[in-house]
């Protein structure tokens, strides 16, 4: 089942077991701390291993971390808000898949870093201690991925920068969580994050055209504050 389609279903379930109340009216602040879960990504390489092929790639990536802020403004069960986010996944070794098979240490990283519009559904506490919400997000990613290591076509050859690679592309997200209020301005929040940030195309050292996709899931725990 796809990360979104059981997002959706989750949200259901919550909240339908969500209580009535009066909703909350008003701006706010908000911060979190991420870790985040990239999907391996899948990436091409032109003329490789030689000229008139497509190398296709895997590169295994790190669990890591990375924060974002946003303001908005909630009304009756709806809230939008802006977003800036970041996210890194250090890459520790990548597979050559076809025509050849290799894998290969590198040290490689996959940033993004995205400015989002978000909507959000969120239903008062009610009878639970928490209130739940579900929302989806548009806007653009800032994608930039490395990689340092030996070629796959010559895999005994000094290390060297294959890849870097920077590219702004249209982004989407899903996300579902919860807030806990604390006291009566600051809530706990954690959310789960499903981010597609495109595909970031560029060129490698030898100046042949590479793409490598960006998406995966991220894990969020911070603050809101109310005004």
């Amino acid at each position: 089942m796809y990360p979104t389609v059981k997002a959706a279903a989750l949200a259901a379930f919550m909240l339908a077991g969500a209580g009535a109340a009066c909703a909350q009216t008003g701006f706010y602040i908000a911060g979190a701390a991420t870790g985040s879960d990239m999907t391996k990504p899948k990436q091409t390489i032109g003329n490789a291993p030689a000229t008139g092929q497509t190398l296709e790639v895997e590169n295994a990536v790190n669990f890591h971390w990375g924060g974002q802020i946003e303001a908005g403004y909630q009304r009756g069960f709806l809230r939008v808000e802006a977003e800036i986010g970041r996210t890194t996944n250090p890459s520790a070794a990548y597979s050559a898949i076809s025509p050849i098979s290799a894998t290969l240490p590198q040290d490689g990283k996959n940033d993004v870093t995205r400015y989002m519009l978000n909507g959000y559904a969120e239903l008062p506490r009610g009878r639970w201690f928490a209130s739940p919400f579900a929302g989806v997000g548009i806007g653009a990613a800032r994608g930039h991925v490395t990689t340092f290591a030996a070629p796959a076509r010559a895999p005994a050859a000094p290390p060297s920068q294959l890849i870097d690679a920077r590219e702004t592309n249209f982004a989407w997200q899903a996300m579902l969580g919860v807030a806990v209020p604390l006291f009566r301005p600051l809530s706990l929040t954690a959310q789960y994050r499903w981010l597609d940030a495109g595909t970031v195309n560029g060129v490698d050292s030898r100046g042949e055209p590479i793409t490598r996709r960006l998406h995966g899931s991220s894990y969020d725990l911070g603050v809101r504050v109310r005004f």
